[in-house]
């Protein structure tokens, strides 16, 4: 006689043994750690200012100028242009301390992975023109320079602000 179709079989060779499942489970476990593990070996994304200015320019100058911009994915016309001012501030006007690796200017969106940490650093609210004087390679200041929305509508007053506050720093004045 054949059991119903409803009642469940009393053959218990095709369920699966609840000590072959907890093995599986912990072995596909020990994979996925494994792969988490190697990819934290191989990250090399920047995880604090000193890491990330290593990351920027391999220089061995013991007084340097990190010039941030920091941004967000969601970019408006006064944020692009920001970037612009500010780069154009920072080529224009420091050349020669951009090319010897005594000045770094560096965009960064800080939404991307890795650089969260940048919002905390720097007490960042909202896009930001950041300084960051190093010495030795620590990091021995940093200033948020607000005025650079105030000067979003007068381009030379801009320059002359990002260009006079970078000068400060490079000369370790700092205002």
């Amino acid at each position: 006689m054949m059991p119903p179709a409803s009642r469940p079989s009393a053959n218990t060779e095709n369920r699966p043994r609840p000590r072959r499942r907890l093995l599986v489970l912990v072995f596909l476990g020990l994979i996925i750690g494994l792969a988490l593990v190697g990819k934290a070996q191989t990250d090399t994304s920047p995880k604090s200012p000193a890491d990330t200015t290593q990351a920027i320019a391999d220089t061995t100058a013991s007084h340097r100028v990190l010039a941030y911009y920091f941004y967000t994915t969601q970019r408006c016309a006064s944020c692009r242009k920001i970037e612009a001012y500010t780069a154009e501030a920072v080529t224009s006007g420091f050349a020669d301390e951009l090319k010897d690796g005594k000045l770094v200017f560096q965009a960064v969106n800080i939404e991307k992975e890795g650089n969260e940490h940048f919002v905390k650093d720097y007490q960042l609210f909202t896009k930001s023109v950041v300084l960051v004087e190093e010495r030795s390679g620590r990091q021995v200041a940093w200033k948020n320079l607000p005025k650079v929305w105030e000067l979003l509508g007068d381009k030379d007053g801009f320059i002359r602000y990002i260009q006079g506050e970078t000068r400060g720093y490079l000369s370790g004045k700092q205002s």
